[in-house]
């Protein structure tokens, strides 16, 4: 039974250290808990994180509608579209490729 218990406590620490090291290399992006409908105020840059440091992934087109996280995302703040805020919208721009613009560009449809 010790040398059972054992085993599995490395089997733990080695999937522990495999999920450490996988997650150091690649993090996942977040999943949308729900689906909203955002409309592009304008022409915008899609960042790769809820902030510029991450340089931009793609665009949105103003007044068209996107598949957005119905939940902000808090990040760097940052001034855009009349307003400065803190808080970015994780949209879905281009088939199944997601990322975020600030809150203040997207106007809430749904």
């Amino acid at each position: 039974m010790k040398r059972m218990m054992m085993g599995f406590v490395g089997l733990a620490a080695a999937a522990a250290f495999t999920a450490g090291t996988a997650s150091s290399v690649q993090a996942a992006e977040p999943a949308a808990t729900a689906i909203c409908s955002a409309v592009a105020d304008e022409n915008r840059a899609v960042w790769a994180g809820p902030g510029t440091s991450g340089g931009t992934v793609g665009s949105v087109v103003a007044n068209r509608t996107y598949d957005a996280d119905c939940a902000l995302v808090p990040g760097q703040s940052y001034t855009a579209c009349g307003a400065t805020t803190s808080q970015w919208a994780y949209v879905n721009y281009a088939g199944d490729e997601w990322g975020y613009v600030p809150s203040s560009c997207v106007t809430w449809a749904s």
